[in-house]
């Protein structure tokens, strides 16, 4: 085997880094600089303001800024009404630097990102926030895909229950915000994204998933019409209790 970058013949004794149909070498895996998207020491690097290095692999095969979304938002959406949801949320789209994106969602002090697994151990890449998809300038079709499912149930749920966001810890919000992860989570395994299933079961952390493990549990024993029910009786009785809780604070105030 050959080593891409540096053309040396791999040592048959040596590791080496492999995708794209290439080989890398471990001296070069080690030193070279890498793609924020997908990790490859790639020969051509360029650098994108805001976000990283992307490799001559990604260049031009992901999702970046400027795209028109709808031809890849809109068959998500009856995907969606399997799951109750009318699937018709129309949030206006703004693209941003992952910087912009993580203080959206944590004001934690969190590790330097080098990859963009770094930044999606602690962020959703597409995030719903009052009316608008905050998205990662650049990701792959995958990625948006079963996170801009999770961002479109999110809308949907927060308008029913008028507020901005799923954010922070709020009993009902947390338990809407794990449905809407575990319905991403229930396409990339559909769709055979096993990336995205994988970073789904373990990300985000510091509470992020809210609720999500509750659903994992239920759907070892139950199909998803019964969970649809489950989730809007629930719904409704903890959006009760928050309106309670409300009250009384106010009248002890």
């Amino acid at each position: 085997m050959i080593c891409y970058l540096c053309g040396a013949r791999i040592p048959d004794d040596q590791p080496f880094y492999n995708d794209y149909e290439k080989y890398v070498c471990k001296p070069c895996f080690l030193d070279a600089p890498r793609c924020f998207v997908c990790r490859f020491p790639g020969r051509e690097l360029g650098q994108v303001e805001g976000l990283g290095a992307e490799c001559e692999f990604c260049r031009g095969n992901i999702i970046a800024e400027g795209m028109v979304l709808a031809p890849l938002l809109d068959p998500l959406r009856p995907f969606l009404a399997s799951f109750g949801l009318r699937g018709d949320a129309q949030p206006s789209v703004a693209w941003d630097e992952r910087l912009t994106l993580r203080e959206l969602q944590t004001g934690a002090d969190l590790p330097p990102m080098q990859f963009i697994d770094d930044f999606l151990q602690f962020c959703y890449p597409v995030f719903y926030r009052e009316g608008t998809l905050h998205l990662l300038r650049r990701m792959s079709k995958a990625t948006l895909v079963v996170y801009g499912l999770i961002a479109l149930a999110s809308a949907e749920i927060a308008a029913e229950m008028g507020h901005p966001h799923l954010a922070g810890r709020n009993e009902a919000r947390s338990f809407a915000r794990g449905w809407c992860h575990w319905i991403g989570a229930q396409a990339a395994e559909r769709l055979g994204y096993a990336l995205e299933a994988r970073r789904l079961r373990k990300w985000p952390e510091l509470g992020g998933q809210g609720d999500f493990e509750r659903w994992v549990a239920m759907a070892r024993f139950n199909k998803p019409p019964k969970m649809v029910r489950f989730f809007r009786a629930n719904l409704q009785a903890l959006l009760r209790k928050s309106a309670r809780d409300d009250e009384e604070t106010r009248v002890a105030t």
